[in-house]
């Protein structure tokens, strides 16, 4: 049919029904996505204004003008839902949580004022309207006084912002994230996930401690033995919470003594996180810690129980030496000791200690200096190292029987890599003082030393380079012992 046959109000009418088929279409395509489907509204909005303007050109003059300020208040809402959705997807698209009781206000007085423009359009007495609406507001007021009273309080919270949407807070017995302050409450969230409504007016009247700081100090407390002093106690807590993750360098943690107990010395450990709800998690790891590092530095954690032992002379003697013996066994699976007889290995002895190593704990620092190895007895730990960059790299996994660090102790070179530990892992740990004496009473030793590890590092270099290494073993080993005469000074 050509349009050339068709009467104007027919064309304008196909014109408006056509624009509101298409949105319609949109809508269709865009409702399953959640950003877009919030337009919908004012989508909606957009298809009334359509149709109406489609039926318009058929009614008589008065509903035509009805019609078309009904059409314009339609457009109008479009446009201002279009704006605030719009508006609220910037804002959150920037932060993670906001509250949105200046928006929903801000919505409610712009289509406030569209509604009366509308009204004022038609004919209708606004004056009339608002001294009534004055006097309903009134006797509304009246019966919720509480609701509006928390009502203002979050427009102060709001305003004031002595707290944001994802700060942790604390008022009273209660702590949680904030989610949201809404026209009557503030959503919260706890620890234990628990949804927290609370009143915008008992929150304006609360003291509120706020966690939002970069830093957010915290405290713990532990006893410990008399028998160690004070200062190797507390130094052995400073280490253990410099190795905890979440624990900030600075502010620098403390450790001080607050109390001389019945059974222990009590100290009070302050440090500061910058993740507040790790809270916990940070807690565990520096207790738990601390156990593993009391037990390697023979630091007890006294309770109130009293034992009484009745020690066995001869049997303590027995389990003194089996324990020297496991210990030596230990030592015979290290390849550069695997050749010395009992004697040499005896002069050892003073100079082994055991230690146990909870997981993620460090065993030894990439660049720290070495003045001992390790025997790995059992358990598993990980060797990671810094490559370009300074990430870290895995390089292996060490399963006992094994051992590590033995070119740091020897050699007096820096660490090569951090070792931590995958799970518990216990070890035997070989001081340098007894090679000291050792390579000072039978220098042969040293020289038989060196060479096995300059063996085991060609070995190595030729087994990753696939090539035959430049310097020989034979060079390599006395440039090892030369080392070696240095650090141990025989």
């Amino acid at each position: 049919m050509d349009i050339s046959t068709l009467s104007a109000p027919r064309v304008l009418t196909t014109l408006w029904l056509l624009l509101a088929g298409v949105v319609v279409l949109v809508w269709l395509l865009i409702r399953d996505r959640p950003a877009p489907r919030r337009f919908g509204g004012a989508l909606w909005c957009v298809v009334a204004a359509c149709v109406v303007e489609g039926v318009m050109p058929w009614l008589p003059p008065r509903p035509a003008r009805i019609a078309f300020v009904l059409a314009i208040a339609a457009l109008s809402f479009a446009v201002v839902r279009g704006l605030a959705v719009t508006a609220d997807l910037v804002v959150r698209r920037r932060r993670a949580h906001v509250s949105t009781i200046f928006r929903d206000l801000a919505t409610v007085l712009v289509y406030t004022v569209v509604v009366l423009a509308v009204l004022h359009s038609v004919e209708v007495d606004v004056s009339a309207l608002l001294t009534t609406s004055a006097i309903v507001t009134a006797v509304i007021g009246l019966a919720l006084q509480e609701t509006l009273g928390n009502v203002f309080s979050g427009l102060s919270l709001q305003s004031q912002k002595p707290f944001e949407p994802g700060d942790w807070i604390r008022f009273g017995a209660f702590l949680g994230r904030v989610q949201g302050i809404g026209w009557r409450s503030t959503s919260l969230i706890t620890r234990n996930l628990e949804l927290l409504e609370v009143p915008n007016g008992l929150l304006a009247r609360e003291v509120v401690t706020n966690y939002r700081s970069a830093a957010v100090g915290d405290e713990l407390f532990v006893g410990a033995s008399y028998e160690i002093a004070p200062n190797v106690t507390k130094q052995v807590i400073i280490d253990v919470l410099r190795e905890v993750p979440d624990v900030v360098a600075m502010p620098q943690p403390v450790a001080a003594v607050v109390d001389y107990g019945d059974f222990a010395i009590k100290y009070r450990i302050r440090f500061w996180m910058v993740d507040y709800s790790r809270q916990d998690q940070v807690r565990d790891a520096i207790m738990t810690s601390l156990w593993y590092a009391f037990r390697r530095h023979g630091i007890e954690i006294p309770f109130p129980i009293r034992d009484v032992y009745v020690r066995d002379g001869a049997r303590s003697g027995v389990d003194a030496e089996r324990v020297a013996q496991q210990r030596l066994a230990a030592l015979r699976q290290v390849d550069f000791l695997a050749e010395l007889d009992d004697a040499e290995l005896g002069v050892l002895r003073s100079n082994l200690q055991d230690a146990v190593f909870g997981g993620d704990e460090i065993i030894c620092r990439e660049g720290d200096a070495g003045d001992a190895f390790f025997v790995l007895r059992r358990g598993t730990v990980e060797v990671v190292a810094r490559g370009v960059g300074g990430h870290e790299t895995h390089v292996v996994d060490l399963t006992a029987p094994a051992f590590f660090g033995e070119m740091a102790m020897l050699t007096g070179e820096p660490r090569a890599a951090t070792v931590r530990a995958k799970g518990d892992a216990e070890l035997l740990v070989v001081e340098r003082a007894g090679f000291e004496e050792l390579f000072k009473t039978r220098p042969s030793v040293a020289a038989a030393v060196s060479h096995v590890l300059a063996t085991r590092q060609s070995e190595l270099r030729e087994r990753r380079e696939q090539s035959v290494v430049a310097e020989s073993t034979e060079s390599r080993s006395r440039r090892l012992l030369a080392k070696m005469q240095a650090i141990f000074r025989f």
